[in-house]
């Protein structure tokens, strides 16, 4: 279970039976006191427990309230399945980027298999469902899905923030089919005039109806559009540390310059350090050419080094 609705939950029995032990004594009511007392004993013993233990797999909990619920009977079924199919689309994509380092114009989304999660239960006390990682293997750190899922609730109170800073970080390293699924996901949202609280391990969050109308307003302005394989041909110098290159076209003007690509720093680029002919030299590169345009802010362009194609004499 999650740890912060468990955390609720405990707590909230520890306040009912200490309700019912207020007037309550050895002397008036003894099986009674004894009872009591020795059940908060163990719900005390079990909240101490679960406040120590760390949440290391990926959970997840949306509760939800306004035009798709109906009091506390239930939720509109197409419209939960829509969320839910949105948010785990969100959580591939992003999943896709952190480990592979892009997603891809079109087509399945990489080890989309990897990043799953299960609908585990129907949370208590409101409208909500709980989310959780589907591997069951024990987990000792934090897993790479937990990561993942935090990054992306992360951009979703980023987008939906009153001030735009956060939003703007975001973006730098989004792909472009995670912000229109992002859209995708704030207009379900906004169309229904639904409301959105979204608890974690350890933080809660809510998103009122202007929250989603601003974010589905901003990741619908925004436009990113990626070339993929332009190529260039220039004097490379680069940062393995950092994964950062130069490219030097024509002598004395100003560089290209920006991040090499994951995937290519993994499978190729120490082998090219090593051979020695690749820093200060003029290669064929293939590089990702990067625009991000938005309302009243100027264009963005960015630049990411995917592959060192031939070296040119």
């Amino acid at each position: 279970m999650l740890k912060k609705l468990e955390l609720q939950s405990l707590r909230a029995d520890i306040s009912s039976l200490d309700r019912l032990l207020q007037g309550r004594t050895a002397e008036n009511d003894p099986i009674g006191f004894l009872q009591l007392n020795k059940r908060r004993a163990a719900l005390a013993a079990k909240l101490a427990e679960v406040e120590m233990a760390a949440q290391h797999k990926a959970a997840v909990a949306l509760f939800f309230a306004g035009g798709p619920v109906v009091g506390s009977r239930g939720i509109d079924a197409t419209f939960a399945g829509k969320t839910v199919a949105l948010f785990q689309d969100l959580v591939s994509k992003q999943f896709a980027m952190e480990e592979v380092g892009e997603v891809g114009r079109r087509g399945p989304v990489a080890m989309q298999a990897n990043s799953d999660l299960l609908v585990t239960n129907v949370v208590r006390g409101s409208v909500g469902l709980l989310l959780e990682e589907a591997d069951q293997n024990a987990a000792f750190a934090d897993t790479q899905l937990k990561v993942v899922v935090d990054h992306v609730i992360d951009t979703l109170a980023a987008a939906t923030a009153p001030a735009m800073d956060a939003f703007e970080q975001a973006l730098d390293g989004m792909a472009p089919r995670f912000l229109t699924a992002l859209g995708d996901f704030f207009e379900v949202m906004d169309e229904r005039r639904a409301l959105l609280r979204v608890v974690e391990s350890d933080r809660e969050i809510e998103f009122n109806s202007e929250a989603i109308q601003r974010g589905r307003e901003r990741a619908r302005a925004a436009d990113i559009d990626e070339q993929e394989h332009e190529e260039f041909v220039g004097k490379v110098f680069i940062l393995p540390d950092s994964r950062r290159f130069e490219l030097r076209i024509i002598d004395g003007e100003p560089p290209i310059t920006g991040m090499v690509a994951r995937e290519f720093a993994r499978r190729d680029l120490e082998a090219l350090l090593a051979a020695g002919n690749a820093i200060g030299e003029r290669w064929r590169v293939r590089i990702r050419t990067r625009t991000l345009t938005r309302p009243a802010r100027p264009m963005k362009i960015t630049y990411t080094l995917l592959g060192m194609i031939e070296r040119v004499d």
